[in-house]
Protein backbone atom coordinates (compact mmCIF):
# COMPACT_ATOMS: atom_id res chain seq x y z
CA UNK A 1 0.00 0.00 0.00
CA UNK A 2 1.21 3.49 -0.88
CA UNK A 3 -0.10 6.51 1.06
CA UNK A 4 0.58 10.16 0.15
CA UNK A 5 0.30 13.04 2.62
CA UNK A 6 -2.07 15.92 1.82
CA UNK A 7 -4.18 18.30 3.89
CA UNK A 8 -7.52 18.27 2.05
CA UNK A 9 -7.47 14.91 0.25
CA UNK A 10 -6.29 11.40 1.01
CA UNK A 11 -4.40 9.44 -1.66
CA UNK A 12 -3.90 5.70 -1.23
CA UNK A 13 -2.77 3.14 -3.82
CA UNK A 14 -3.45 -0.55 -3.23
CA UNK A 15 -3.80 -3.51 -5.60
CA UNK A 16 -3.81 -1.33 -8.69
CA UNK A 17 -6.49 1.04 -7.37
CA UNK A 18 -5.80 4.67 -6.56
CA UNK A 19 -8.34 5.78 -3.96
CA UNK A 20 -8.63 9.58 -3.93
CA UNK A 21 -10.76 10.77 -1.00
CA UNK A 22 -12.02 14.31 -0.42
CA UNK A 23 -11.06 14.87 3.21
CA UNK A 24 -13.10 17.64 4.80
CA UNK A 25 -15.92 15.70 6.51
CA UNK A 26 -16.92 18.55 8.84
CA UNK A 27 -17.98 20.62 5.80
CA UNK A 28 -19.44 17.57 3.98
CA UNK A 29 -16.34 17.70 1.78
CA UNK A 30 -17.22 21.14 0.44
CA UNK A 31 -14.74 22.06 -2.26
CA UNK A 32 -12.18 24.86 -2.10
CA UNK A 33 -9.38 26.01 -4.39
CA UNK A 34 -6.84 24.43 -2.02
CA UNK A 35 -8.64 21.08 -2.14
CA UNK A 36 -8.83 21.17 -5.94
CA UNK A 37 -5.12 21.97 -6.24
CA UNK A 38 -4.31 18.86 -4.22
CA UNK A 39 -6.90 16.85 -6.16
CA UNK A 40 -5.30 17.79 -9.48
CA UNK A 41 -1.80 17.08 -8.16
CA UNK A 42 -2.76 13.53 -7.20
CA UNK A 43 -4.34 12.85 -10.58
CA UNK A 44 -1.27 14.19 -12.38
CA UNK A 45 1.07 11.93 -10.40
CA UNK A 46 -1.13 8.86 -10.82
CA UNK A 47 -1.43 9.38 -14.56
CA UNK A 48 2.28 8.54 -14.85
CA UNK A 49 2.24 5.83 -12.18
CA UNK A 50 1.87 2.42 -13.82
CA UNK A 51 0.95 0.83 -10.50
CA UNK A 52 -2.33 2.79 -10.64
CA UNK A 53 -4.71 1.06 -13.04
CA UNK A 54 -8.00 2.68 -11.94
CA UNK A 55 -8.91 5.76 -9.88
CA UNK A 56 -11.74 5.73 -7.33
CA UNK A 57 -13.09 9.10 -6.15
CA UNK A 58 -14.98 9.26 -2.84
CA UNK A 59 -15.73 11.54 0.08
CA UNK A 60 -14.78 10.99 3.71
CA UNK A 61 -17.62 10.75 6.20
CA UNK A 62 -21.30 10.99 5.40
CA UNK A 63 -21.18 12.90 2.09
CA UNK A 64 -19.47 12.66 -1.27
CA UNK A 65 -19.35 16.47 -1.60
CA UNK A 66 -21.87 19.20 -0.86
CA UNK A 67 -20.38 21.41 -3.57
CA UNK A 68 -18.54 24.68 -3.05
CA UNK A 69 -17.60 25.75 0.47
CA UNK A 70 -20.06 28.30 1.95
CA UNK A 71 -17.29 30.69 3.03
CA UNK A 72 -15.91 30.47 -0.48
CA UNK A 73 -19.27 31.64 -1.87
CA UNK A 74 -18.96 34.81 0.23
CA UNK A 75 -15.35 35.40 -0.78
CA UNK A 76 -15.86 35.22 -4.53
CA UNK A 77 -18.31 38.12 -4.41
CA UNK A 78 -15.30 40.37 -3.70
CA UNK A 79 -13.24 39.02 -6.61
CA UNK A 80 -13.22 40.47 -10.12
CA UNK A 81 -14.78 38.51 -12.96
CA UNK A 82 -11.41 38.05 -14.65
CA UNK A 83 -9.86 36.65 -11.47
CA UNK A 84 -12.81 34.30 -10.97
CA UNK A 85 -12.26 32.99 -14.48
CA UNK A 86 -8.46 32.84 -14.50
CA UNK A 87 -7.68 31.82 -10.93
CA UNK A 88 -10.61 30.11 -9.24
CA UNK A 89 -12.36 28.26 -12.04
CA UNK A 90 -9.02 27.24 -13.50
CA UNK A 91 -8.79 24.87 -10.55
CA UNK A 92 -12.45 23.78 -10.37
CA UNK A 93 -12.89 23.40 -14.13
CA UNK A 94 -9.37 22.03 -14.39
CA UNK A 95 -10.14 19.25 -11.94
CA UNK A 96 -13.33 18.16 -13.67
CA UNK A 97 -11.76 18.38 -17.13
CA UNK A 98 -8.79 16.31 -16.02
CA UNK A 99 -11.23 13.65 -14.81
CA UNK A 100 -13.22 13.71 -18.07
CA UNK A 101 -10.05 13.33 -20.13
CA UNK A 102 -8.26 10.96 -17.76
CA UNK A 103 -6.66 8.02 -19.60
CA UNK A 104 -7.40 5.51 -16.83
CA UNK A 105 -10.84 4.31 -15.72
CA UNK A 106 -12.46 6.42 -13.00
CA UNK A 107 -15.23 5.53 -10.54
CA UNK A 108 -17.18 7.94 -8.34
CA UNK A 109 -18.39 6.33 -5.11
CA UNK A 110 -21.17 8.56 -3.77
CA UNK A 111 -22.62 8.51 -0.26
CA UNK A 112 -24.92 11.17 1.14
CA UNK A 113 -24.91 14.49 -0.69
CA UNK A 114 -23.43 14.88 -4.16
CA UNK A 115 -24.50 18.38 -5.11
CA UNK A 116 -23.34 21.31 -7.25
CA UNK A 117 -19.62 21.17 -7.94
CA UNK A 118 -19.48 17.87 -6.05
CA UNK A 119 -21.86 16.29 -8.53
CA UNK A 120 -19.71 17.66 -11.35
CA UNK A 121 -16.79 15.54 -10.14
CA UNK A 122 -18.99 12.47 -10.25
CA UNK A 123 -20.36 13.30 -13.71
CA UNK A 124 -16.80 13.59 -15.01
CA UNK A 125 -16.05 9.97 -14.00
CA UNK A 126 -16.61 6.93 -16.20
CA UNK A 127 -18.74 5.16 -13.59
CA UNK A 128 -20.93 6.33 -10.74
CA UNK A 129 -21.96 4.10 -7.83
CA UNK A 130 -24.18 5.35 -5.04
CA UNK A 131 -26.52 4.44 -2.20
CA UNK A 132 -30.31 4.29 -2.42
CA UNK A 133 -30.69 7.23 -0.05
CA UNK A 134 -28.03 9.53 -1.56
CA UNK A 135 -29.06 13.11 -2.34
CA UNK A 136 -28.04 14.19 -5.83
CA UNK A 137 -28.67 17.69 -7.13
CA UNK A 138 -27.50 20.49 -9.41
CA UNK A 139 -27.92 23.46 -7.06
CA UNK A 140 -26.48 26.24 -9.23
CA UNK A 141 -29.81 27.78 -10.22
CA UNK A 142 -30.71 28.30 -6.55
CA UNK A 143 -27.68 30.59 -6.28
CA UNK A 144 -28.61 32.49 -9.41
CA UNK A 145 -25.81 30.80 -11.34
CA UNK A 146 -25.30 28.37 -14.21
CA UNK A 147 -23.36 25.12 -14.16
CA UNK A 148 -19.91 25.99 -15.58
CA UNK A 149 -18.17 22.64 -15.07
CA UNK A 150 -19.69 20.35 -17.71
CA UNK A 151 -23.03 19.23 -16.31
CA UNK A 152 -25.08 21.17 -18.86
CA UNK A 153 -23.42 19.11 -21.61
CA UNK A 154 -23.20 15.77 -19.83
CA UNK A 155 -26.62 15.52 -18.16
CA UNK A 156 -28.74 15.69 -21.36
CA UNK A 157 -26.59 12.91 -22.82
CA UNK A 158 -26.96 10.76 -19.71
CA UNK A 159 -30.63 11.23 -18.80
CA UNK A 160 -32.25 12.93 -21.81
CA UNK A 161 -33.16 16.57 -22.33
CA UNK A 162 -36.49 16.54 -20.44
CA UNK A 163 -35.03 15.10 -17.23
CA UNK A 164 -31.88 17.22 -17.51
CA UNK A 165 -34.08 20.33 -17.69
CA UNK A 166 -35.78 19.31 -14.44
CA UNK A 167 -32.48 18.75 -12.66
CA UNK A 168 -30.72 21.87 -13.98
CA UNK A 169 -33.49 24.46 -14.34
CA UNK A 170 -35.52 23.53 -11.27
CA UNK A 171 -32.65 22.50 -9.02
CA UNK A 172 -34.64 19.59 -7.63
CA UNK A 173 -32.71 16.87 -5.85
CA UNK A 174 -33.17 13.16 -6.57
CA UNK A 175 -32.37 10.01 -4.62
CA UNK A 176 -29.79 7.43 -5.57
CA UNK A 177 -32.59 5.06 -6.58
CA UNK A 178 -34.06 7.65 -8.94
CA UNK A 179 -30.59 8.43 -10.29
CA UNK A 180 -30.15 4.78 -11.24
CA UNK A 181 -33.61 4.60 -12.83
CA UNK A 182 -32.90 7.53 -15.15
CA UNK A 183 -29.34 6.48 -15.99
CA UNK A 184 -27.43 9.15 -14.06
CA UNK A 185 -25.59 6.50 -12.02
CA UNK A 186 -24.64 2.93 -12.88
CA UNK A 187 -25.82 1.31 -9.65
CA UNK A 188 -27.60 2.33 -6.45
CA UNK A 189 -27.37 -0.11 -3.54
CA UNK A 190 -27.99 -0.18 0.22
CA UNK A 191 -25.33 1.76 2.13
CA UNK A 192 -23.74 -1.36 3.61
CA UNK A 193 -23.16 -2.80 0.13
CA UNK A 194 -21.54 0.23 -1.52
CA UNK A 195 -17.95 -0.36 -0.44
CA UNK A 196 -17.97 -3.99 -1.55
CA UNK A 197 -19.54 -3.09 -4.91
CA UNK A 198 -16.97 -0.33 -5.49
CA UNK A 199 -14.10 -2.70 -4.66
CA UNK A 200 -15.39 -5.34 -7.07
CA UNK A 201 -15.74 -2.86 -9.93
CA UNK A 202 -12.35 -1.29 -9.24
CA UNK A 203 -10.58 -4.66 -9.11
CA UNK A 204 -12.23 -5.80 -12.32
CA UNK A 205 -11.05 -2.68 -14.11
CA UNK A 206 -7.60 -2.87 -12.52
CA UNK A 207 -7.15 -6.38 -13.94
CA UNK A 208 -8.07 -5.23 -17.45
CA UNK A 209 -5.72 -4.41 -20.31
CA UNK A 210 -4.47 -0.85 -19.61
CA UNK A 211 -3.68 0.12 -23.21
CA UNK A 212 -7.01 -1.16 -24.51
CA UNK A 213 -8.94 0.53 -21.70
CA UNK A 214 -7.26 3.85 -22.48
CA UNK A 215 -7.99 3.47 -26.19
CA UNK A 216 -11.58 2.45 -25.48
CA UNK A 217 -12.12 5.50 -23.27
CA UNK A 218 -10.78 7.79 -25.97
CA UNK A 219 -12.93 6.08 -28.59
CA UNK A 220 -16.11 6.43 -26.54
CA UNK A 221 -15.53 10.15 -26.15
CA UNK A 222 -14.66 10.62 -29.82
CA UNK A 223 -17.93 8.87 -30.64
CA UNK A 224 -19.89 11.64 -28.93
CA UNK A 225 -18.93 14.16 -31.59
CA UNK A 226 -17.45 12.31 -34.60
CA UNK A 227 -19.24 10.59 -37.46
CA UNK A 228 -19.39 6.80 -37.60
CA UNK A 229 -17.09 6.75 -40.64
CA UNK A 230 -14.49 8.97 -38.98
CA UNK A 231 -14.68 6.84 -35.86
CA UNK A 232 -14.23 3.63 -37.84
CA UNK A 233 -11.14 4.96 -39.60
CA UNK A 234 -9.56 6.04 -36.33
CA UNK A 235 -10.46 2.82 -34.52
CA UNK A 236 -8.95 0.61 -37.22
CA UNK A 237 -5.62 2.40 -36.80
CA UNK A 238 -5.75 2.01 -33.02
CA UNK A 239 -6.79 -1.65 -33.27
CA UNK A 240 -3.87 -2.35 -35.60
CA UNK A 241 -1.53 -0.95 -32.95
CA UNK A 242 -3.15 -2.91 -30.10
CA UNK A 243 -2.78 -6.19 -32.02
CA UNK A 244 1.00 -5.66 -31.86
CA UNK A 245 1.08 -5.42 -28.05
CA UNK A 246 2.16 -7.97 -25.47
CA UNK A 247 -1.26 -7.57 -23.84
CA UNK A 248 -2.97 -8.89 -26.97
CA UNK A 249 -0.63 -11.91 -27.01
CA UNK A 250 -1.48 -12.50 -23.35
CA UNK A 251 -5.20 -12.20 -24.07
CA UNK A 252 -4.97 -14.78 -26.87
CA UNK A 253 -2.89 -17.09 -24.68
CA UNK A 254 -5.49 -16.92 -21.91
CA UNK A 255 -8.26 -17.86 -24.35
CA UNK A 256 -6.45 -20.99 -25.50
CA UNK A 257 -5.21 -21.98 -22.05
CA UNK A 258 -8.52 -21.09 -20.39
CA UNK A 259 -7.13 -19.04 -17.53
CA UNK A 260 -7.13 -15.38 -16.47
CA UNK A 261 -4.89 -13.03 -18.46
CA UNK A 262 -2.16 -11.06 -16.72
CA UNK A 263 -2.11 -7.73 -18.56
CA UNK A 264 0.92 -5.49 -18.00
CA UNK A 265 0.21 -2.52 -20.24
CA UNK A 266 2.87 -3.41 -22.82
Amino acid sequence: MSVSSYEFVEAVVENGVGRLTLNSPKTLNAMTVSMMKEFADVLERWELDKSVRVVQIEGKGRAFSAGADKDFLHEIQKISASDIKNIIYRHFAGGTKRLRDYPKPTIAVMRGAATGAGLELALACDFRLTTHDAFIAETWIKLGLIDPLGGMSLLPRLVGLAKANEILLMGEGISGEEAERIGLVNRAVPDEELEDLANKWAQKLASGAPLALQAMKEGIRRGLHQSIDDMAAHNIVVQSQLIGTEDFKEGVRSVFEKDKPNFEGK
